[in-house]
């Protein structure tokens, strides 16, 4: 179950396309999570990051630009819709003004939104990097604004002061005591960090605006209309909170020549990098590709926990040949990930899609799974009664014991006389011996050959 409790003040980042939002977010964040380019509307979904001043937290959101101009019209009101939500769920706004290019009539337009919200309301110039760029600030006051603060995201000039006036401006908002719940501190309950992977439009947005119960994400069946990896936190009552990262689609690099493309799609492999479930999803109705198999060995390299899911089942589930077809497939994928738990939804019915808080949590608990060294050292007899390491170049090869050296996922450090001789396919006969022993069907295991 969802909390419904507020937490510290939230600052939403409004503006123009291309007028530095992201590059301030990720300064004031300390990050460099937010994607930023020269490319106009290159942001198209919310951001949310805490941020911890001297004296004063908040919660910032990095959003769309006001006139997404560069957006296909299928997704120009979409965008803007992200942009007026995250207005809505602001308890105050940073206007975010371009020094460089001078006053638009989209500014005088964003002045009047902001003053319609009643909300309170920073105005902020960005791109003075100089003291020449000060007189271009001048033309800014023709939208009745009395105080400007000019800034360089870029460099850093003029931070210290917009930090200041932000911390002042949420210090005068008044929150009554049972509202000011802090994040939850990820030592003491940690978060489990999930990733949506995927080619473009097989309804990885979809997906995560189901398991949130909110139209967080840019939806559209224009393929990339995701940009950039998209984090949102779902807090669980009595159970682990989960951050879902929605990624990019990955296509053939030969198929990428877009630069900003070329940026997602590194950072959605860096989503996979940092994450600790990857659900990996599959258009139910094309089958799976070569570039599917291709994102599930992304999960097997950087051995991550793996859930398999084929997407649009509502479009396949009374044809039977096809689905002759994609279980035959998936069946496939388990020889590749033989411990990815599989399942077939449909975004657009909502069909099983709950389901997939079970099979995470599944997950988790055997990626996270710990052992003593005496249990694993009689399951090591068991092995080696089943099968003997062979003879390779001339040398028996032996193992004396093993240890657990690490979890996310399971290490297990093997102490033998010549651990490079050992073959692949011996590592994997003990991957796939320990894993059922242990009963943690749901994880991949590192298999660590260490000399004694």
């Amino acid at each position: 179950m969802k909390k419904t409790c507020k937490k510290r003040p939230v600052v939403a980042l409004i503006g123009r396309p291309n007028v530095g939002k992201s590059t301030l977010f990720n300064r004031l964040a300390g990050t460099k999570n937010a994607l930023v380019d020269r490319t106009p509307g290159l942001t198209r979904d919310r951001r949310y990051a805490p941020i911890d001043l001297e004296d004063t937290e908040l919660e910032l959101i990095d959003t769309a630009g006001l006139s997404a101009s560069a957006d296909p019209d299928a997704l120009k009101e979409q965008v803007q819709e992200q942009t007026r939500r995250a207005i809505e769920e602001a308890d105050c706004l940073c206007l975010l003004f371009d020094g460089r290019s001078g006053l638009q009539p989209e500014d005088i337009d964003m002045v009047e939104l902001a003053r319609k919200s009643f909300k309170p309301w920073l105005a902020v110039i960005n791109k003075v990097e100089s003291e020449n760029l000060k007189a271009n600030a001048l033309e800014f006051y023709e939208t009745g604004v009395a105080d400007f603060t000019l800034i360089s995201a870029k460099t850093g000039r003029g931070l210290p002061e917009l930090t200041g006036k932000l911390g002042n401006m949420c210090k005068s908002l008044r929150y009554a005591k049972d509202d000011q719940v802090s994040f939850p501190d990820e030592e003491e309950t940690p978060s489990i960090k999930v990733c949506l992977i995927g080619r473009p439009n097989v309804g990885k947005s979809s997906i995560m605006n189901r398991l949130v119960g909110q139209k967080r994400m840019v939806v559209s069946d224009i393929p990339g209309t995701t940009r950039d990896s998209i984090d949102c936190l779902f807090e669980r009552e009595g159970l682990s909170d989960i951050i879902f990262v929605d990624t990019a689609g990955i296509r053939k690099r030969s198929r990428v020549r877009e630069r900003v493309e070329k940026f997602s799609v590194i950072k959605a492999i860096e989503s996979i990098r940092t994450s600790d479930i990857c659900i990996c999803v599959f258009d139910a109705s094309e089958g799976i590709t070569e570039q599917d198999r291709r994102l599930v060995g992304y999960t097997r390299e950087y051995s991550k926990g793996c859930i398999t899911v084929f997407n649009k089942w509502d479009l396949v589930k009374d044809d039977s040949k096809l689905r002759k077809v994609l279980n035959q497939e998936a069946k496939f994928l388990k020889k590749m990930v033989p411990y990815a738990p599989h399942i077939n939804v449909s975004a657009a019915t909502g069909r099983n899609i709950n389901k997939i808080f079970l099979l995470i949590d599944q997950v988790y608990r055997d990626y996270t799974f710990q052992e003593s060294t005496g249990r694993l050292n009689r399951i090591l007899k068991q092995a080696l009664l089943r099968r003997n390491p062979p003879v390779t170049k001339g040398h028996f090869l032996k193992i004396y014991y093993v240890t657990q050296i690490g979890t996310k996922p399971p290490v297990l450090a093997f102490f033998a006389n010549y651990p490079r001789l050992f073959p692949m396919h011996y590592r994997r006969f003990l991957e796939n011996f320990f894993r059922q022993e242990l009963d943690i069907p749901g994880t991949p295991i590192k298999i660590l050959l260490r000399e004694r």
